[in-house]
């Protein structure tokens, strides 16, 4: 009882911090002795191919770990036995792995022996083919993509990136090979190299994806984009309205040093900062920071509502982020430029058609739509979340709610903005593919 429970917790806590999809789990057999093998990227891989089997399953575990507290225990709880894996050392591993598929039940093996490199299965160790030879078990080869990212081997703690694991059509030996061939090392070589081809077949295009990746962080930060030119042109506009509306004289410091500040970080990582992936998400990042930072500001010097339910707005800016540690890099700069449109053409509205809601619906709406519109991750419950907070804001204010219409429509229209222009824009054309589908 207590193992479904920490099963069922650490699959659906898996699906969000890794968003973990699978595919093919028909072709694990319900019932009956089964191998389920595949490349080992990562710390997590016991998990991430146990989790969505429901039958039971007991796995090859480097004996080293039941030595760590805590974590021997409780890999021992969830089925694992130990296996020595210098070479020679693994005969009381195979003996006790030969009982499990005797028994009837899945064994999950690993037969790189270790956690690999970012790179296809090499040279695999022949164990996997004795089992299937000893005991006629089907072989279903396991693909992990994307897990090398999420924890590599040199790493102490994961970090949120996109997982699939794919289960194979099952290999099955023949009897007449199973027997005839018993003791042929050339027979046990061409079942591994077997496995190893429709493993790597399928990892081929995670590989390329984190090759890319890793292409796009290393590479110099990019110029200033069209959109990151947004807070100057903010900045003439709001010093314009503020002399005439007379309120230059108390927030004019308040004007200038946000968009000063802004211009001097991006010269200094166009200068100065290394190229990293910390680099790269902190600039991407930025101009979300800059609206959050001179909100108050601006609406003091434009003389508009500075807005009801504020926290309501950071909260959701700050969580938007949160789908694109899993989305391509093209996909966060498209987001970020539509909520930079979205926020300073609300604030242009506001000068004519004032409304303490009108930028929080913009700014929710746009982001709902996006999510919808772009098929990002997680998209069904951004979108109601997003949409659940403008109901709840709308519904809890006395103001006027028709006005919130043309706001609303804002939202809209930056999605059309971004679908029609975007795709133009010099400053984010596609390197390469960096998708994970």
């Amino acid at each position: 009882m207590l193992l479904s429970i920490l099963k069922f917790i650490a699959h659906k806590l898996f699906r969000v911090l890794f968003a973990v999809e699978y595919h093919g789990l028909e072709n694990v057999p319900a019932t009956g002795a089964v191998i389920i093998a595949g490349n080992h990227p990562s710390y997590l891989d016991p998990a991430l191919v146990w989790l969505p089997i429901s039958r039971t399953m007991r796995f090859m575990a480097w004996d080293a770990l039941f030595k760590v507290p805590l974590l021997g225990r409780l890999i021992k709880t969830l089925g694992a036995f130990p296996v020595d894996i210098r070479k020679g050392k693994g005969e009381s591993a195979f003996r006790e792995a030969l009982r499990v598929l005797n028994d009837g039940d899945a064994l999950g093996i690993f037969p790189e022996g270790q956690r690999s490199e970012a790179g296809p299965m090499g040279e695999l160790r022949t164990g996997v083919a004795r089992l299937a030879i000893e005991t006629g078990a089907a072989i279903v080869p396991v693909t992990i993509g994307g897990a090398f990212r999420a924890w590599p081997k040199w790493k102490l703690l994961p970090k949120p990136a996109k997982i699939i694991v794919r289960y194979h059509e099952p290999i099955r030996l023949s009897e007449v090979d199973r027997i005839a061939r018993r003791e042929d090392k050339e027979f046990h070589q061409q079942v591994m190299r077997d496995l190893a081809e429709r493993i790597n077949r399928s990892l081929t295009p995670s590989l390329r994806v984190h090759e890319t990746y890793e292409k796009w962080y290393r590479q110099p930060p990019s110029h200033i984009r069209s959109y990151e030119w947004a807070p100057l042109i903010a900045m003439s506009v709001t010093l314009l309205a503020a002399f005439s509306r007379r309120t230059l004289g108390e927030t004019w410091l308040g004007i200038i040093l946000p968009p000063v500040a802004y211009y001097l970080y991006l010269i200094t990582d166009l200068a100065l900062i290394q190229p990293s992936r910390l680099a790269k998400w902190v600039r991407n990042s930025m101009p979300i920071w800059m609206i959050l930072i001179w909100h108050y500001w601006l609406c003091r010097a434009l003389v508009v509502p500075i807005g009801e339910r504020n926290e309501w707005l950071v909260a959701a800016a700050l969580t938007a982020f949160f789908p694109f540690f899993y989305e391509h890099y093209f996909t966060l700069q498209k987001f970020v430029r539509g909520m930079v449109v979205s926020y300073y053409f609300s604030m242009a509205l506001q000068l004519g058609w004032p409304h303490s809601l009108g930028t929080l619906v913009a700014v929710l709406g746009f982001i709902a739509v996006f999510a919808l519109w772009f098929r990002v991750i997680y998209r069904w419950w951004m979108a109601a979340v997003m949409c659940a907070a403008i109901a709840a804001t709308v519904w809890m204010t006395e103001s006027a709610r028709l006005p919130l219409l043309i706001y609303a429509g804002l939202a809209v229209a930056t999605i059309a903005y971004l679908q029609t222009f975007v795709a133009f824009a010099y400053d984010i054309r596609r390197a390469g593919d960096v998708s994970l589908k």
